[in-house]
């Protein structure tokens, strides 16, 4: 069975860290390909609008993508973080692919991409948070609800349970 995950990061939360450096870690001991985007060096031009850099962010994103063929993977899994999931929805709905999404912390913007095929987590702490337990409630959308937990899934002054965080979400994503 051939796999692939697409991993698409947030603004200020990028590949190395530790939500998405255990969520590649472990699609790699599952068996998967792996792209990984890093987009972050664009949001971080001062030179350029929002609106610009989101233009850039894309065009970057569909230049890695550009050669995959999507339709030869079993399963692909396009997993995101914030604002990368507004991204990685958007992709998915541009090529007319079938992915398995998994919105990690999404903004308020990704929720028309949230369908069956759709895992949430959010913390309660998020500002997105209760649009997106509305939302996944009423069309049975798979989500993780994490108490107490900020935008970065971690639990304010609490080290251990931020951890017990991260092991739950692996275990909640791992496919």
């Amino acid at each position: 069975m051939k796999k692939l995950i697409v991993i698409f990061p947030g603004v200020g939360y990028g590949l190395d860290s530790p939500l998405l450096y255990f969520a590649d870690f472990v699609y790699e001991t599952n068996g998967f390909e792996r792209i990984h985007l890093n987009y972050q060096s664009i949001f971080s031009n001062r030179e350029l609008s929002l609106e610009k850099k989101l233009e850039k962010v894309r065009e970057y994103i569909l230049e890695q993508v550009k050669d995959v063929d999507f339709a030869l993977y079993d399963e692909v899994v396009f997993l995101s973080k914030s604002i990368g999931s507004v991204e990685a929805g958007m992709l998915a709905h541009r090529l007319g692919v079938e992915v398995i999404q998994i919105f990690i912390t999404p903004i308020e913007e990704a929720i028309s991409y949230c369908n069956n095929n759709s895992y949430v987590i959010i913390g309660t702490q998020d500002k997105a948070y209760q649009i997106y337990k509305e939302y996944c409630d009423e069309h049975n959308i798979k989500a993780l609800y994490v108490d107490d937990a900020n935008h970065s899934l971690e639990v304010a002054n609490k080290p251990y349970e931020s951890i017990d965080v991260l092991k739950n979400v692996m275990q909640f994503i791992e496919r």
